[in-house]
């Protein structure tokens, strides 16, 4: 066969496998499709595959130049041969975790991984999910699918036409035969986002060792982002043993305790037109308490619970207080303060409130609010990450639309390294002078994010959901006028405003407190609808199920067989919670059985607390 024959019958061979990838596209992933028709409609070709003495190459018409100095066939065998297992995502902890947010005599989900890491003396490495960071031409992903036959695969692409030029030589429908295909072509961060946690989600069970394949160093900081999204998407940042707390304790004060629970499910006008001031615990509060003693008539003031012992240096009194934190010592300490700071203010709570503290503030204008679940359907839940995010989210349901933030910096001070307020109990200072990497240094939890009135200041690494919740939050409620008062970090959609710079007057608050009780009470649950007697009805019902499952079998087996006809159990969303959290761990050792009786031990002490919960309501 001369030479030119040959040629054409490679460009017939590459045109086939395009077009059956194509065909695979248009069913399967008709986004990419999509994409596929409208490049091929542009004449902006950067990339192209060249034959050039016998090999394939990735060529860069600007560059005038391969894009990979290597032929891709014999690369694929390097890269399979030279594969080193600590390519991998771990998304399990691998060392005792000590005490964390630990509950005394109620379930703890860090005790319940211990009981999993205590036995990994053993363990099986198997790769069932693995992640191709970037494609090149593709020849090794079809290769490295013959050797490890992982479950499920994310193929993620920044640039698409290098994604398009793979689709001429690597057969995609082979890997979707057997395994589960999840694409992230040229995406942005949100949609990529959600394509990780679909992965994530899809068979859970194996979200232990994540292993990955770097196909060029080009692709290296996708490999940083990963690992700050899965650190986000960790099942610990808030387990499932948090979820039972909010069911048990939210169930008791409003049976028990008769207190009220607020309906947030609806935009409400409490605030008319009044300017709400928020108060965090950032730094910049403490860098403006004197403003704020000057100038808090000109606010209705909103203070997260934890700045209560920060505005008594002033003797600043909060007309509104939120709790969020379900945490006994951190809660009770964010109290320890005189008595005027906070019995005649309006107290806005989560169903979370730990029973020590309800005892000291039981006897206020306490309302209660649903958090990360919905004791009662439609009226609404809070489901943010801290509470800067939230406290935000509340006053705008409430119907604010002039709000001043001040102390929600979601940072750390760039010049002292101080995380919060002096008077807060996780204050701290950090070094920032050790940070090794001017961007990013996950060793630290430290990230730099776009600043209010600077640059870009540092925070943790755990306030960048915080950030992303706000701005979402604030995107969809564009009518409403945000003033960023703190030098933290910037959200999107607010306005930068040094308190200098204001100049408003005094509003009226005579009879603020007494319309706001009434206009609270108007959105309370008093007592139970048809519907919410329907729904624990039904939750028992379905803990008579659960009970009578033989834990000597494969209980998530089980629950898998029963969860889709209960998508709307309190129950089972927590159940799954459990599931997401543990299994990971539970098939990371190698004695399976042991991990059954685990799994069967903790399983039927959740339906016991279940049990418990539900036992002590009655239905008339």
């Amino acid at each position: 066969m001369n030479e030119s024959n040959q040629y054409n019958e490679l460009q017939q061979t590459l045109q086939e496998i395009y077009i059956k990838n194509l065909d695979f596209f248009k069913v399967q992933v008709p986004k990419i499709y999509k994409k596929a028709l409208d490049f091929e409609k542009t004449n902006e070709q950067r990339y192209s595959i060249e034959y050039l003495n016998q090999e394939f190459q990735l060529f860069d018409k600007k560059t005038k130049a391969t894009f990979y100095e290597k032929e891709p066939f014999s690369d694929s065998i390097n890269r399979i041969n030279n594969f080193n297992l600590s390519a991998a995502f771990s998304l399990v902890k691998l060392e005792h975790i000590l005490r964390k947010n630990h509950y005394e005599n109620e379930i703890n989900s860090y005790l319940y991984i211990n009981n999993f890491i205590d036995n990994f003396s053993n363990v099986n490495i198997k790769i069932n999910k693995f992640i191709f960071i970037g494609t090149l031409l593709g020849v090794h992903i079809n290769d490295f699918h013959k050797s490890i036959k992982a479950k499920s695969y994310l193929i993620i692409e920044p640039d698409f036409e290098i994604f398009r030029l793979s689709m001429f030589m690597t057969d995609y429908t082979e890997l979707a035969k057997s395994s589960k295909l999840f694409f992230s072509i040229e995406e942005e961060e949100t949609i990529f986002k959600d394509i990780i946690k679909d992965f994530l989600d899809y068979k859970y069970e194996y979200n232990n060792l994540i292993h990955y394949e770097l196909a060029h160093q080009n692709n290296k900081s996708i490999l940083d982002n990963l690992s700050l999204i899965f650190t986000q998407f960790g099942e610990m940042r808030y387990p499932f043993s948090e979820y039972i707390i909010s069911l048990k304790r939210g169930y008791k004060y409003f049976f028990e305790e008769k207190r009220p629970i607020i309906n947030l499910s609806k935009t409400n006008n409490f605030f008319k037109n009044d300017r709400v001031i928020f108060l965090g615990a950032g730094v910049s509060l403490a860098k403006n308490i004197e403003w704020l003693y000057l100038n808090h008539d000109k606010f209705i003031i909103v203070a997260a619970s934890a700045v209560l012992k920060h505005l008594q240096i002033l003797e600043i009194i909060p007309d509104i207080i939120i709790i969020m934190d379900g945490q006994k010592d951190a809660m009770i300490e964010q109290f320890n303060v005189k008595n005027y700071m906070y019995e005649n203010s309006i107290i806005l709570s989560s169903i979370k409130l730990d029973e020590n503290l309800y005892e000291i503030t039981k006897n206020t204008n306490i309302f209660f609010m649903q958090n990360s679940l919905e004791l009662f359907e439609g009226f609404g839940f809070l489901s943010g990450i801290t509470i800067g995010d939230i406290g935000v989210d509340i006053l705008i349901k409430l119907g604010a639309k002039e709000i001043y933030l001040l102390g929600v910096d979601a940072s750390i001070d760039s010049k002292t390294g101080k995380t919060h307020v002096g008077t807060h109990k996780s204050s701290k200072k950090i070094n920032l002078n050790n940070i090794k990497n001017d961007k990013v240094d996950f060793q630290n939890n430290i990230v730099f994010v776009k600043g209010n009135f600077i640059k870009e200041v540092p925070t943790l690494l755990e306030y960048t959901d915080m950030i992303d919740n706000l701005n979402i939050i604030i995107s969809n409620n564009k009518d409403i006028n945000i003033y960023n008062l703190g030098d933290g970090a910037f959200f999107e959609g607010t306005t930068p405003l040094k308190p200098t710079e204001i100049n408003v007057r005094n509003i009226n608050k005579n009879n603020l407190q007494k319309e706001l009780i009434s206009n609270f009470y108007s959105i309370s649950k008093k007592e139970l609808s048809t519907l919410d007697k329907k729904r624990i009805q039904k939750e028992k019902e379905i803990l008579k199920r659960l009970n009578s499952i033989d834990f000597k079998s494969d209980f998530f087996k089980d629950f898998c067989g029963l969860k889709n006809n209960f998508s709307d159990s309190i129950i089972f969303k927590i159940l799954e919670k459990y599931f997401k959290l543990i299994l990971p761990y539970a098939n990371f050792l190698e004695d399976k059985n042991l991990s059954s009786k685990l799994i069967s031990n903790q399983s039927k002490e959740i339906l016991n607390n279940f049990n418990k919960i539900f036992e002590k309501i009655n239905i008339k």
